[in-house]
């Protein structure tokens, strides 16, 4: 199918929902939030019993002719040869919600670093998720979107995946050029606005990019407390303090905020607001707890 023929089937599609009522429209979200809450608890269910909540057979369970998207959590037997079967029945955005909801499972939001600050401008796709000892990594270039129409590999749009068990890569970045199917297209169009009546959500996948989109700095700091280990924490603060014109800023008032941080947890940054004739401002960076993009780098030419 041509893009050109995209264009028309969405075009078509527009002209039907558009004429379906608005409270049927709402009707049916709310039905599939319904739904979608209710798969998502038995997931998480499955979850805590071993158990795959799609083929229904154990976590562990390995069989090569009966492929399941639950081998991305690397059974024994599970090798790089092997992916093509899971990707040949499922895709780009079935694979990410399936990683994103075990990831919100153990800990919610900062496990799953979508943030499009962090992500390289040429890329249209590059976010990292992590689950226990697991690591899964997605990448797609402007290039890896349209295909590589003049190389052997890659002619189709595509995306590139890479796989990492307690550090070690399991499935590396140039190993596939992952077609996007069907449903990602659609997907796309969503996100691009080409479907007038549906938003795209991960809701219960959620990460890092729609928590900075729904929580103000202000919101973010209020909520804060301090980590005893630093290695722990989700956020660094930077608080620039600087006494009013003519006026100066006692150091012991700074002793007494520091004591105060000591005993209660509460980070300065929050505390410095009772100084007075103080301009403050406080820089919110990510910490060394918040996942790290796993970046795809050009292979080196020979």
């Amino acid at each position: 199918m041509t893009a050109n023929d995209e264009a028309k089937r969405y075009i078509k599609f527009n002209e039907i929902v558009s004429k379906i009522p608005n409270r049927k429209l709402r009707e049916i979200g709310d039905q599939d939030h319904e739904e979608a809450e209710t798969e998502f608890r038995e997931f998480k269910t499955a979850l805590k019993q071993g158990l795959c909540n799609y083929c229904g057979q154990p976590l562990k369970y390995f069989l090569s002719d009966r492929p399941c998207i639950h081998w991305l959590l690397n059974p024994k037997g599970f090798k790089k040869k092997f992916f093509p079967l899971i990707y040949a029945q499922t895709g780009f955005h079935q694979i990410e919600a399936y990683l994103r909801w075990l990831a919100n499972t153990e800990v919610p939001i900062k496990n799953i670093n979508d943030l499009v600050l962090e992500k390289n401008p040429s890329k249209i796709i590059e976010l990292t998720i992590k689950y226990k000892n697991l690591e899964w990594s997605f990448s797609c270039s402007r290039g890896d979107y349209e295909g590589h129409e003049n190389k052997h590999d890659g002619q189709m749009p595509h995306f590139h995946f890479q796989m990492k068990c307690n550090g070690r890569v399991i499935i590396n970045y140039g190993g596939f050029h992952i077609p996007f199917n069907d449903y990602d297209k659609f997907v796309f169009a969503v996100k691009r606005g080409d479907i007038d009546t549906l938003r795209y959500s991960h809701s219960r996948g959620s990460g890092m990019q729609s928590f900075i989109e729904q929580i103000s700095p202000e919101r973010l700091l209020e909520g804060m407390k301090r980590t005893g280990n630093e290695k722990e924490g989700e956020f660094h603060l930077y608080t620039d303090i600087e006494a009013d014109p003519g006026t100066t800023i006692s150091g012991d008032d700074i002793a007494d905020l520091i004591k105060e941080s000591n005993e209660t947890g509460e980070p300065i940054s929050k505390l410095v607001k009772k100084l007075k004739n103080a301009r403050i401002t406080t820089t919110i960076t990510l910490g060394p707890a918040i996942t790290k993009i796993a970046g795809r780098f050009p292979r080196k030419r020979k």
